[in-house]
């Protein structure tokens, strides 16, 4: 389904016309949508996007928590052929703001107690009725003179959007630096969706479970519009929940889902029902390294392969995946390129021999054209179609890509340069670890010091003495922490990718309680 459609409102309207009865969005919480119901909610939020005065290519913020009205927004949003861009619910009002003004948005799609909610505004009903969020999102006039002082539409705007219109704008999640804005087109959209239902083997039996949030790219185009191009359904819960999970995925038969490395470290430390995986065919991990001894735990104690995956923004969601069983899956590696091509490059942009570590380039209907705000000779975008992702890895003679970590994580320890990953998959095999995260932080001898933030299982008794001395025997001297920390948690961003440099800040206001220098 879906391969001669351009845009995201004309796959919503053919698969809608094709199979109406299909029950394609599950809320535990609030519902079912059929395919017909997804589809007439859309188009009812379009026309409430034109009646606040947005336009054809007007770019409007939306400030929902997954479940029915998110996705129907979204929709709506590119029926109407207006930009929508995601931002998470929980932002404080002064970044709500921040993310508007960067993206030049006039309109707020929010819940009616969001601080920018504005009394009068249009209410949106689309989903009216008792069984599926009755209240409805709210759509915020937030800069009403921006809206009033552009005079009549003109004919191009009143047209309906094309494939290469942008359809979605994303803000990186800033781990290490200022977010950036990634326009994405919708070619790059269903470019992507349609690798991930390719790669992951998709049809119209497969039930996604979503509990990653669908305001980011991972949750969105991988649990939501590749489910929509190959024909199956989705069960949205409003956010994971470690206790309800297996409930969840035994209730609605769900066949697969996708999560981050530490939803899986999380499900590993409590109780699941016997047979709670009966099913499922896999599990996809993405949007951060997936330590080798989590995915050999999950896949021992469920039963079910564990597909890792690389993904990312400025690629529309997934750039390589490892393949499904019988194929091979290789432990440690993000997999193989697929829907776009995939080489590895050294600081000149040229290929790199097999096994060595460079940086990775990408090429593809799904990557981007370049940041939000930047010119077409902007040195992070694309340069002769090729994205360098600011990814290290290496390429084996089969493929498979490896990541070594980020240029800007590698942590230089007075010249030598320390992968905070290679440490990570030592602390991982320790006993009682649930997460641990690896940062460079400032050293008066050395410039950087390796620092090491663990999490450990429910009930574990393990002492940063003894994970000190775990690492001594699988990691050279230089290599070693210079502190072990232990944590009940970590910073972390909306998707659950951990902060890195919030442990930066966690680490300095620890040694400058301590009396260190910082």
């Amino acid at each position: 389904m879906g391969a001669r459609t351009t845009t995201l409102g004309a796959l919503l309207a053919e698969a809608a016309e094709q199979r109406p009865d299909l029950a394609f969005l599950t809320s535990p919480d609030a519902g079912v949508l059929t395919l017909a119901r997804v589809h007439a909610a859309a188009r009812s939020v379009a026309d409430a996007l034109r009646r606040a005065g947005a336009r054809r290519g007007d770019r409007v913020a939306v400030a929902l928590g997954n479940g029915p009205n998110l996705v129907v927004t979204l929709f709506g949003a590119s029926v109407a052929g207006i930009v929508a861009v995601p931002c998470d619910p929980r932002l404080t009002t002064e970044e709500t703001e921040r993310v508007m003004e960067a993206a030049d948005a006039a309109l707020l799609v929010s819940e009616r107690h969001h601080p920018l909610a504005v009394s009068g505004s249009a209410i949106v009903r689309p989903l009216g009725g008792p069984d599926v969020e009755p209240s409805g999102p709210l759509v915020t006039v937030v800069r009403q003179t921006a809206i009033e002082a552009r005079g009549a539409p003109s004919a191009d705007q009143e047209r309906l959007a094309g494939p290469d219109d942008v359809a979605l704008i994303l803000f990186t999640s800033g781990t290490t630096g200022r977010p950036k804005g990634v326009p994405l087109t919708h070619r790059n959209l269903l470019a992507d969706a349609r690798a991930v239902a390719e790669a992951h083997a998709l049809t119209p039996r497969d039930v996604a479970l979503c509990v990653l949030p669908a305001f980011h790219i991972n949750g969105l185009v991988v649990t939501v519009l590749a489910p929509l191009v190959s024909g199956g359904r989705v069960v949205m819960p409003r956010r994971f929940d470690a206790e309800r999970f297996w409930g969840w995925a035994t209730t609605h038969c769900a066949t697969w889902f996708s999560a981050v490395p530490t939803i899986l470290s999380l499900l590993l430390s409590r109780p699941a029902p016997p047979r709670a995986a009966a099913s499922l065919r896999f599990a996809r991990s993405a949007s951060a390294p997936l330590p080798v001894a989590v995915l050999e735990a999950f896949e021992e104690r469920f039963g079910i392969p564990v597909i890792e995956s690389l993904g990312m923004s400025e690629a529309g969601g997934q750039v390589t995946s490892n393949p499904l069983p019988p194929a091979r899956r290789k432990p440690g590696s993000v997999g193989i390129a697929f829907g776009n091509e995939l080489r590895v490059v050294d600081a000149s942009g040229a290929p790199v021999a097999l096994g060595e570590v460079g940086e990775v380039a990408i090429r593809g209907e799904n990557v981007f054209g370049g940041y939000l705000g930047r010119s077409a000779g902007d040195p992070d975008g694309p340069r002769d179609g090729w994205f360098r992702s600011g990814d290290l890895g290496r390429l084996d003679a089969d493929g498979y890509l490896y990541l070594t970590g980020r240029k800007s994580e590698l942590i230089n320890r007075a010249g030598e340069k320390i992968a905070p990953r290679e440490v990570e998959e030592v602390l991982h095999r320790a006993a009682g670890v649930e997460v641990a995260c690896v940062v460079g932080v400032p050293d008066a001898l050395y410039g950087e010091a390796v620092a090491a933030f663990v999490k450990l299982r429910p009930g574990a008794t393990t002492t940063e003495p003894a994970l000190a001395a775990h690492c001594r025997e699988h990691l050279a001297r230089f290599k070693m922490p210079s502190r072990i920390v232990l944590v009940d948690d970590f910073p972390r961003g909306p998707n659950g990718k951990l902060q890195r440099r919030g442990l930066v800040d966690v680490y300095r206001s620890i040694t400058r309680n301590e009396g260190a220098p910082p």
